[in-house]
């Protein structure tokens, strides 16, 4: 089982060196960490997102949460709340690393959503916290793409959610839209 220790030494200490070794190499222009929604994911545990978790469909839309809102990690679980609070240190060293004066490297935080072995929003299909952040592997490939596609026109440091077009989102991805194109063709549906 994992432990807190573990969860930190690779993903804040291997975070921190992967990004001190790759900003010192001349061929690295861009990195895309890989975060997770789950630096949000303390958002469920109060109204209107918690009626996703009681898999209760929401009666309007829910207010969508942004990358200029705070991350919120959850509380419910210490080693949840350890993975969390170890994916916004590492957007934050990212941010750190992108201000730099030396710094020649772009950085992407992609804070992916919920994404399974078998690539099958189905999987989920009796928790709505979940299904409503799925992320199939064809919108995760698209992502990559366009952020490639787009390299040369993203700032030092951006932030994105990564999820399929998904009924009940609860995050905007409106500016994935707007600087890479990013359009997810896959979502899964409140039936």
């Amino acid at each position: 089982m994992e432990t807190v220790d573990e969860i930190n030494r690779v993903n804040c200490d291997g975070t921190r060196i992967l990004f001190d070794i790759a900003t010192k190499q001349e061929h690295v222009e861009l990195i895309i960490y890989g975060s997770s929604i789950m630096v949000i994911f303390g958002y469920l545990e109060n109204e209107p997102y918690s009626l996703l978790a009681k898999n209760i469909k929401p009666l309007q839309p829910l207010k969508k949460i942004t990358i200029n809102d705070s991350p919120i990690p959850s509380r419910r679980d210490p080693l949840r709340e350890a993975y969390s609070i170890s994916k916004i240190y590492g957007e934050e060293l990212a941010r750190q690393y992108s201000l730099a004066p030396t710094n020649k490297v772009k950085f992407v935080s992609a804070r992916l959503g919920t994404i399974n072995t078998i690539d099958d929003m189905e999987y989920y299909s009796f928790n709505w916290a979940i299904k409503s952040i799925y992320c199939s592997y064809r919108d995760l490939c698209q992502f990559i793409d366009r952020v490639l596609e787009n390299q040369s026109r993203l700032k030092n440091f951006q932030i994105y959610f990564v999820l399929s077009n998904n009924d009940y989102c609860w995050v905007d991805m409106d500016n994935g839209r707007e600087d890479l194109n990013y359009m997810p063709q896959d979502g899964a549906r409140w039936n």
